[in-house]
């Protein structure tokens, strides 16, 4: 099947480009081709890549930077529009991609996933930040453990974890310098 995909993407090529007579030959062998061995356009030329919108707020960009470039490191990428051009050229995002759709879904879906997970990871770090530099507000009222729910445990369990492991600095207070 491979050998007919690469026959039919080479009679494309020479319909697209060919002039006259060779132009029509070369489209009317192309259409044969596809017909005997149920081919359509598609499968000889791929997805066609086309600009796709994002609507990114700047904290979450770096991110989405790092999906797109897994999804495919060729995709190319536009920093980002002004707020007033995108309302004024009735953009559908303020960050462009230059991708295929079904890249463009499978970064959208990624991006959805993703994004929710590392800000559950940035609020376990933040907790996780302040604890391992006492600097955490305590809660009026004591917690008991064993009145959280399963995520809850799981989720300071996690803290605690974390704050083992993270550096951390001593504060100390500076005497004013005496003038004698």
């Amino acid at each position: 099947m491979n050998k007919y995909i690469e026959l039919a993407k080479k009679l494309k090529a020479l319909a697209d480009r060919g002039v006259g007579g060779e132009k029509h030959n070369a489209d009317k062998m192309l259409n044969s081709l596809l017909k005997k061995h149920n081919l359509t356009t598609e499968d000889i030329e791929g997805e066609k890549i086309d600009h796709h919108f994002f609507n990114l707020k700047k904290e979450d960009d770096r991110l989405w930077l790092q999906i797109v470039k897994s999804v495919n490191n060729q995709i190319l990428c536009y920093d980002p529009f002004p707020s007033k051009d995108v309302k004024r050229l009735h953009m559908e995002g303020n960050y462009m991609v230059d991708c295929t759709v079904s890249e463009y879904v499978e970064i959208d879906a990624k991006n959805a996933i993703y994004q929710r997970l590392y800000k559950d990871e940035l609020n376990i770090f933040y907790h996780a930040f302040c604890t391992a530099n006492n600097i955490l507000v305590k809660p009026e009222k004591s917690i008991d453990v064993c009145e959280l729910e399963a995520d809850e445990l799981k989720t300071l369990l996690r803290v605690r974890q974390m704050s083992r492991n993270i550096n951390s600095e001593q504060y100390r207070k500076q005497l004013p310098e005496s003038n004698n």
